[in-house]
């Protein structure tokens, strides 16, 4: 008996009605294709750990480690343990407790008998409770938190993205300041023989004290910006520890594996996505539809405030005045109750949670259609940004190879006595430069590799 009618009110309960509305998150309007041959024309699909294509051991290194040291990260998971946690709670609510139940009282007077002696009185009980979810309150909850859970599982996909992009970012910088203060090394040693040659000159009466200044000035000028980039070095290696999950001991003695800039391979290929799988494959594009998927189960739990709420209890145990007769047969005992509450009068209470409810569930359908923009222009950006900098990074090197000519004519010219000392300068500061940016149009490009791919989502399998 027991069991059928536990069975019927539990098909009872889940066949109650929800008073949430129909979830249909917007759909935007998408292009059909990329219109760029970047992605139009991709021949391959890049693996899930799409960063290994820069071929560096050391990034790989510094991302696994990362992966597995950061502390947002570790507080995402944290998070998101904590919204399974919230989930599987809200399941429960759907189920009867059982509860134990034991009470111990010494009484006087007329509840003792009506004989105004001191009597004891034992009692133990199971009691069983159990709400009817009638109007799908507790159901909408739960609905609620598993979306909640999935939202905390695709933001921690997108802060995984994230912290890849950022260790590549950092490291790339470390790189690129260490090449760049390579090349500014070697300038100085230039400069630094330039100026003994001058001063050589001048005390063989052949120089001037203006060329002789100059190329002071060229030289003091060049060590300022060496130590310039070292101190970049030092904050691109601090921010990488940071990024690994260091501990302050680590951060003070941080030291990065060896590598270079040129070391880093650009992708061969671009994974191939239609823009509808985009929305599909953005942790933070399904991590806002999760949300509006939560903020439209939180009406129905508001709206059910308007309803009445019933609830079952059953008790069976004993009752006596010596622990030894709890047991016998007399003792023994039973009871079956309901409870029906239904709110009459709570001043507009009810009518202001699903207000705010319904304000949510919008404020969250905006922040989903706003998250859906940003991804399109992010992608938009980053390939704009790839091929751009791949462009100029081949114009640099074209710059770079045409006035390393150059100065070696002008070098050639002076001290042949054909040239003028000025034009040995302007060649040495306009090559580098041109080194200098031809550097920075290298990471450029690897960043905006890196940027691509956090756009799309990370990488792509087949």
């Amino acid at each position: 008996m027991w069991a059928g009618a536990a069975a019927g009110l539990l098909a009872l309960t889940l066949g109650a009605c929800s008073l949430a509305p129909r979830h249909d998150p917007p759909v935007p309007e998408l292009p059909a294709g990329w219109n760029d041959a970047a992605l139009d024309t991709a021949t391959g699909e890049p693996a899930a750990d799409w960063w290994r294509q820069f071929g560096d051991p050391a990034l790989d290194q510094l991302i696994d480690q990362a992966l597995g040291e950061n502390l947002d990260l570790a507080f995402a998971a944290a998070r998101v343990e904590e919204a399974r946690a919230l989930l599987a709670g809200s399941r429960a609510e759907l189920w009867p407790t059982l509860d134990a139940q034991v009470n111990a009282s010494r009484q006087h007077g007329a509840a003792a008998a009506g004989t105004g002696q001191v009597r004891n009185l034992y009692s133990v009980a199971a009691v069983l409770g159990y709400e009817l979810d009638l109007f799908g309150r507790l159901r909408s909850a739960s609905e609620a938190d598993r979306a909640r859970l999935s939202e905390s599982v695709y933001s921690t996909e997108a802060l995984r993205l994230t912290v890849i992009t950022d260790v590549i970012a950092a490291y790339l910088d470390l790189r690129t300041a260490e090449r760049q203060l390579a090349i500014t090394e070697d300038t100085i040693g230039a400069r630094q023989a330039a100026l003994r040659l001058e001063q050589a000159r001048l005390r063989l009466g052949a120089g001037t004290e203006l060329t002789l200044r100059q190329a002071e000035a060229e030289l003091a000028s060049t060590r300022a910006v060496a130590a310039t980039l070292r101190d970049t070095a030092r904050r691109s290696e601090t921010a990488l520890a940071l990024l690994t999950g260091a501990t302050p001991r680590q951060i003070i003695d941080t030291s990065t594996p060896p590598g270079a800039i040129d070391g880093l391979a650009l992708p061969a290929a671009l994974p191939r996505v239609l823009p509808s799988e985009l929305l599909a494959r953005r942790p933070d594009v399904r991590a806002a539809e999760a949300a509006l998927r939560a903020s439209n189960a939180d009406i129905g739990t508001a709206r059910a405030q308007w309803f009445p709420r019933i609830s079952l209890t059953a008790l069976v145990g004993s009752d006596a005045l010596r622990v030894g007769d709890l047991f016998s047969g007399p003792a023994q005992g039973w009871s079956l109750g309901s409870a029906l509450v239904a709110p009459l009068l709570d001043f507009g209470r009810a009518e202001a949670q699903v207000a705010g409810a319904l304000a949510r569930r919008d404020q969250a359908e905006i922040l989903y259609r706003q998250t859906v923009q940003t991804a399109f222009a992010e992608v938009r950006d980053a390939l704009t940004a790839l091929r751009e900098s791949q462009a100029r990074a081949q114009a640099q090197a074209d710059a770079v190879r045409a006035l390393e000519r150059t100065l070696a004519l002008a070098q050639l010219q002076y001290r042949g006595g054909r040239g003028l000392y000025l034009d040995v300068l302007v060649a040495q500061r306009s090559l580098f430069a041109a080194q200098i940016d031809h550097t920075a149009a290298m990471r450029d490009a690897r960043l905006g590799a890196a940027t691509l791919f956090k756009a799309l989502g990370g990488g792509w399998t087949g």
